[in-house]
């Protein structure tokens, strides 16, 4: 596969060996003003050229490629590991890095309640250039597989708001049958509040010293 990335310089990002005689490289290329993540398997031939094998993927999906290699992480374990450790790991959840702390708290309030949650489990492709290229992905916050809902939180300025409710639209007009619920800001504050009032809430730091 030949893939033409004139327009700019492709910035390599990582290399390594599979084996003797195949080396992989990771690059941000960009082509037709989008940009795209290239690997590629490259072997030497007894010819002064090497052949050369690539797949593009879209930056646009970039949060699904993260949400892959985050489950093959959690698939392969440790060899050095006895088998007593990793059923005890595979019994825990794993950490999860959150993108905001609006989200940490939610995910807390899930916990609370003993809600089974997914953290950006999926992203959807939602806008194509021309040649059929995704140009535009949305990745819902969280996915609450007893209910078969996702959850997106929008807690941000206006303008972020605006621009995220456009992917809304998007994912609803193109899968009617994902289910979606928005929570605003004055939603999550009303949330928060209420949880608070219960007596349930208490700050990480207050937890600690607790």
């Amino acid at each position: 596969m030949s893939l033409d990335y004139s327009e700019h310089k492709a910035d390599e990002v990582s290399r390594f060996s599979i084996s003797t005689s195949a080396d992989i490289t990771i690059q941000i290329a960009e082509r037709d003003g989008h940009q795209f993540i290239v690997i590629k398997e490259q072997r030497p031939s007894e010819s002064t050229s090497s052949t050369e094998h690539a797949v593009e993927i879209p930056a646009a999906l970039l949060p699904e490629l993260k949400r892959a290699v985050a489950a093959l992480e959690n698939s392969f374990g440790d060899d050095d590991q006895d088998e007593s450790q990793q059923d005890q790991q595979s019994s825990t959840t794993r950490p999860v890095s959150f993108a905001h702390k609006s989200e940490e708290e939610f995910a807390r309030i899930l916990d609370f309640y003993h809600i089974t949650w997914e953290y950006e489990p999926r992203t959807f492709a939602i806008e194509w250039d021309g040649d059929g290229n995704v140009v535009s992905s949305f990745t819902p916050d969280f996915y609450l597989p007893d209910h078969d809902l996702y959850i997106e939180l929008t807690t941000l300025k206006q303008a972020l708001v605006t621009r995220k409710n456009r992917k809304i639209r998007l994912l609803r007009k193109l899968h009617p049958e994902v289910n979606i619920k928005v929570l605003y800001a004055s939603d999550y504050r009303k949330l928060i509040e209420k949880f608070a009032a219960s007596g349930r809430w208490q700050e990480p730091e207050a937890e600690q010293k607790s």
